[in-house]
């Protein structure tokens, strides 16, 4: 038995003649009653009384009929559904967002998905490195977001390194910084008279803001406040003095609306960070997560790209 042979008994049923229903699936007259009679010769029962011209279904082609009629239309959305998946219009996607990536690609990630994809269905689960892979690997989540230097290099993972985001200071653009400037770069001893906020700083960063800046450039000796939570931190800055360090293209927006500007150091401080886009090596990617995955690496390229102020 297969569904051909179901909905060769459909068209019968609909139309009442086999010349008819052969028309209707696109099939000699012959060829539609020998589809027939090997649905009848499997189920081992007669479906259809055949009454000179006319044909009935049999009690028990009737109770056939009943079933067919729901498996063809489940296995017709059956299909639909392939096709929409395959096209990247339905499904769902589970992606783990790290505490800085989270930050950075949740809100973007999330406007982009109702406005082009809203069939898409989209779950973001945070958490740490260790719990956000093991959840990868237990089938629980299919692709994270982390920042790269806390991947460590595994045969069972495919890790797609992100391009590098541009980062730097930024501050209200009526801020007393650049007020005194003009438009001219500050020193860092300058910046620094003003509470400094970003969310925590890596080693890396640290190391390089040293070098470039000197030991008063030591987090430790600047940084009033560090927090996960980039959209806290940004707000504080169009309300305040304090002058925001991190990836630029959390606050792009305001900087095009004039609210926010990136602050000009010199020297500058030539630092950025890069996020990884990590699934399970050799696992099938759904069209739902290829969507989510070129829309991340998108947002990467254009914070890679933003220009400096």
């Amino acid at each position: 038995m297969n569904l051909q042979q179901l909905d060769h008994l459909l068209a019968l049923a609909e139309t009442g003649s086999f010349s008819r229903a052969s028309e209707k699936v696109h099939l000699t007259q012959p060829a539609l009653s020998r589809s027939i009679q090997m649905l009848e010769q499997e189920l081992g029962m007669q479906l259809v009384d055949r009454i000179g011209k006319r044909n009935e279904l049999t009690p028990f082609g009737a109770m056939v009929l009943a079933r067919a009629k729901r498996i063809s239309t489940e296995a017709h959305e059956l299909k639909r559904a392939a096709a929409l998946l395959s096209e990247g219009q339905a499904g769902s996607v589970r992606l783990g967002l790290g505490a800085a990536p989270g930050a950075l690609f949740s809100s973007p990630l999330l406007i982009h998905m109702l406005r082009n994809h809203p069939k898409v269905g989209l779950q973001l689960h945070g958490g740490g490195p260790e719990l956000q892979l093991a959840a990868l690997r237990s089938r629980n989540l299919d692709a994270v977001v982390l920042t790269y230097r806390a991947v460590a290099p595994r045969e069972d993972l495919h890790i797609e390194v992100l391009p590098t985001m541009r980062s730097g200071f930024v501050c209200r653009c009526d801020h007393p910084l650049l007020k005194q400037g003009s438009g001219k770069p500050v020193r860092f001893e300058e910046l620094a008279q003003h509470p400094v906020i970003s969310t925590m700083v890596s080693d890396d960063v640290a190391r390089i803001l040293v070098e470039r800046y000197g030991s008063d450039a030591s987090p430790q000796r600047w940084l009033h406040v560090s927090s996960e939570d980039i959209g806290t931190l940004i707000e504080a800055v169009r309300n305040t003095d304090a002058v925001f360090l991190g990836v630029l293209a959390a606050t792009r927006a305001l900087q095009d609306s004039g609210e926010l500007a990136e602050l000009k150091v010199e020297p500058a401080a030539g630092i950025s960070a890069q996020f990884a886009f990590v699934t399970l090596d050799g696992r099938t990617e759904a069209p739902a997560l290829r969507l989510v995955r070129e829309f991340c690496v998108g947002l990467a390229r254009a914070g890679a790209d933003q220009p400096a102020a």
